[in-house]
Formats: structure tokens, sequence, C-alpha cells
């Protein structure tokens, strides 16, 4: 399987490293799981089908530590075929900052940047180029 990593999502990541070492580890721990066990990866970590994205391929992994703020949301794209896993949109849906949207603003902000990053990814892969991620 090809992993692909958007520079949206790599921002993200490393701030959430950089910054909450116990969230980090519960995202990483989140992610690996969906690697390894890829579409049979399961509820309540792991849900595929994003109902308002253009993609039936679209999932989203969740992290959270019980008792904690921080509801994180890894939006990714993983067709059928398993061929590849695209980290696209990392962000926080229950942010504290006063000018993020939060719940499913989050979604509404977050989904249609996800779906222009798989279009970008898929069409690089169909001309047999490198995603520019």
């Amino acid at each position: 399987m090809e992993l692909v990593r958007t520079a949206q999502f790599e921002k993200s990541f490393r701030l959430v490293r950089d910054t909450n070492a116990a969230l980090f580890e519960e995202l990483a721990a989140n992610l690996r799981y969906l690697l390894r066990e890829k579409r049979h990866a399961e509820m309540p970590q792991v849900r595929f089908g994003i109902r308002d994205s253009s993609y039936s391929e679209m999932g989203e992994v969740r992290t959270h530590i019980p008792g904690k703020l921080p509801f994180l949301r890894t939006l990714f794209a993983m067709p059928t075929d398993e061929s590849v896993c695209a980290f696209l949109v990392l962000g926080d849906k229950n942010s504290q900052l006063p000018t993020a949207p939060t719940g499913n603003a989050w979604y509404d902000q977050a989904i249609p940047v996800a779906d222009k990053l798989w279009a970008e990814i898929r069409t690089d892969r169909q001309q047999g180029r490198s995603p520019p991620c």
C-alpha cells in the first residue's frame, strides 16, 4: 500500500507531536490501526463513508482521550483495492480557539479541502506522477 501524507496533514501532525505527547501517542496508535487493518478497521477509531464527501473512499480516524477536550479527526482516503492510503486533513473538531470551527462546522470546512486534495492525488496517480504532498 502506498502511503501519502499531504503537507496540510503533516503540519497538523507535527503540531500535535510537539504540543501534546499523550494525544500524539493516541493519534499515532489509531493511524497505525488503520494502516494495519485497512478497510477492516472499525469504530470507534475508524469510520468509512463521509456523508458530505464527493468520494465513497473517504473516511475518518477519530482520536480522543476520555476526559480531555481535543477531539481529533483525520480525514483520509482509501480505495476499496487498498492500493493507497492518503492522510489528507487533521484537525480538532472541539478546538478551544475562539475562531476555530467546531462540531459539524469543522466538517463543513474540512471535507471540501480533503476532497480537493484527494482529487489532486487521484489525478497525479492516474497520470503516473508522484503526488505533490
